[in-house]
C-alpha cells in the first residue's frame, strides 16, 4: 500500500457511530473520502439505516455459534451488526476500493 494510501486509511479509523453501526453521516463521509458512487454493474446498495441492519440480522435468526457468508458487504453496514452477534463472517467483496475499505471500517 502507498503511503498516501495508508494516511488516508488511517484517517478514517473512527468511522462507526456510537452505536457500533454505520449511519447515514458515516457512509457519507466514507463514500466522499473515496470518491465513491454505488454502480448499478454491481447491484451495489449501501444500508445506512441502523434499525434496518439490525432486523435483518435478527431476522436471520443467526447466533454466536455461526458463522455467516457475506456476499457484497460493501462498506460494510450490515458486517459490524453481524460481529456483534455470531462467532465468524467472512466477506467476500468484488469491488476492489470497498474491498480495501472494508478492514478499516470494521477494525481488522
Amino acid at each position: 500500500m502507498s503511503r498516501a494510501a495508508g494516511q488516508h486509511l488511517q484517517g478514517l479509523r473512527r468511522v462507526v457511530a456510537d452505536d457500533g453501526l454505520l449511519g447515514a453521516a458515516e457512509l457519507r463521509r466514507i463514500a466522499a473520502s473515496l470518491n465513491l458512487r454505488p454502480t448499478k454493474q454491481w447491484g451495489q446498495n449501501f444500508v445506512h439505516d441502523a434499525n434496518t441492519v439490525r432486523r435483518i440480522v435478527r431476522l436471520a435468526g443467526v447466533g454466536p455459534d455461526d458463522a455467516v457468508l457475506e456476499v457484497g458487504p460493501g462498506l460494510g453496514s450490515l458486517t459490524l451488526a453481524l460481529l456483534a452477534v455470531v462467532r465468524r463472517v467472512i466477506a467476500v467483496e468484488i469491488d476492489p476500493v470497498l474491498a480495501e475499505q472494508l478492514p478499516v471500517t470494521v477494525g481488522a
